[in-house]
């Protein structure tokens, strides 16, 4: 490789790694306050919780920080007439582009690497840091939302007001295999046994979906909280992902449908799982083709409009960077709806990150041999020698 190579492709991989600091330092805080807000973390965890955080910041960043990386090196080099020097010496224009392929597969392999283990596994312990402290975790949520529901106890508590460990207005649905019963008191309270909540309302009234024979009196409500927790689609990793597509039953998420469910009820949710898992599987692994077109389109946009300066690069690189990132993503959400065919559903995942690649070898094509030879691109369309 050319000295100049060399200089453009060390220029490029400085600019990606600014800019992946950069952009996920953004993306961090907006993935971390949101949690805070709700699970109420002290001072060390929100710490723990932000650098759990960081592997998922950085993979949603990539492909900005790809397309801006590229806008930026090229459009310098454009704005600064380098390219006309270059050509002037007998450089071609289309032997500049290798340190983008070699840039372009680089941020492909670091996005899909992101993709198969630390994105998945940091974002489950993330989440696990974040409900570890049952206590802080069901009082903070009755104090800033006023309800907290439990989905493996088909339990869910509303209050008007929380002082201390006591609860006004507290309101208990328990959801039965056939109805639902409600309890319903002026106030109450809770004590923590390790993992097992108790609920006491004083003078309550518990009352079916009929509201015949009410029972009033001092009730007690007791349930156990999950200490495991289950994994979603987006918490695993890439192999377990691909086993799970032929095999949906190994899944949480299917052991938590089709627990109490009919024949029916399984079939549905193996289609169900099936379609999330196809649907997160491939939708990393096209964000991993996308991250390498981003590379290419932002280089020959920057080339283009001799984006030279930061907000000009980061302007022309924003379109493509997150046009591509938003279409993947209600993507992936569609197919993931497709319970019964989500493989009809895949080109609509696969579409977008493709034609970005295409379109990035387009515009480099254009750019290094119409601009570059015009005269002779004339002679080979009129078939001259």
């Amino acid at each position: 490789m050319r000295i100049l190579h060399r200089y453009i492709l060390g220029d490029m991989i400085k600019a990606l790694a600014l800019a992946v600091a950069a952009v996920s330092g953004v993306v961090c805080f907006g993935l971390v306050l949101p949690t805070l807000q709700e699970y109420g973390l002290g001072p060390l965890n929100s710490l723990l919780y932000m650098a759990l955080v960081i592997p998922r910041a950085a993979y949603l960043a990539l492909p900005l920080s790809a397309a801006l990386a590229g806008s930026l090196v090229y459009g310098r080099l454009a704005a600064e007439n380098e390219l006309m020097a270059c050509r002037a010496s007998g450089i071609p224009r289309w032997s500049l582009f290798w340190p983008t392929l070699v840039l372009a597969m680089l941020a492909g392999v670091a996005t899909l690497a992101l993709a198969a283990w630390p994105l998945p596994a940091s974002k489950f312990a993330a989440k696990t840091l974040a409900k570890a402290d049952a206590k802080r975790l069901l009082f903070n949520r009755l104090a800033t939302t006023g309800k907290f529901r439990l989905d493996e106890a088909r339990l869910q508590l509303t209050v008007d007001r929380v002082v201390g460990d006591m609860f006004y207005g507290p309101t208990v649905k328990h959801a039965g295999r056939t109805s639902a019963t409600y309890c319903y008191a002026p106030y109450g309270h809770v004590a923590f046994e390790g993992n097992r909540v108790r609920v006491t309302l004083v003078e309550g009234v518990i009352l079916d979906e009929s509201n015949t024979n009410p029972q009033r009196g001092t009730h007690v409500f007791t349930f156990q909280l999950p200490t495991i927790l289950p994994r979603d689609e987006d918490e695993m990793s890439l192999w377990h992902l691909l086993a799970a597509s032929h095999h949906p039953e190994i899944t949480d998420r299917y052991q938590r449908i089709a627990k109490d469910a009919d024949e029916a009820g399984q079939r549905y949710a193996k289609q169900t799982v099936r379609a999330r898992v196809m649907a997160e599987l491939h939708g990393r692994l096209a964000m991993a083709a996308g991250c390498f077109g981003l590379v290419l389109v932002g280089a020959g946009l920057g080339m283009y409009f001799h984006s030279g300066h930061l907000l000009t690069a980061f302007g022309v690189a924003l379109v493509p960077g997150l046009g591509a990132w938003y279409i993947t993503t209600v993507a992936v959400k569609t197919v993931a709806r497709a319970a019964e065919h989500p493989e009809d559903e895949l080109h609509l995942i696969w579409t977008p990150n493709l034609a970005v690649v295409v379109i990035g070898l387009l515009l480099l094509a254009h750019l290094s041999w119409f601009w570059s030879s015009p005269i002779r691109l004339r002679d080979l369309l009129w078939r001259r020698r």
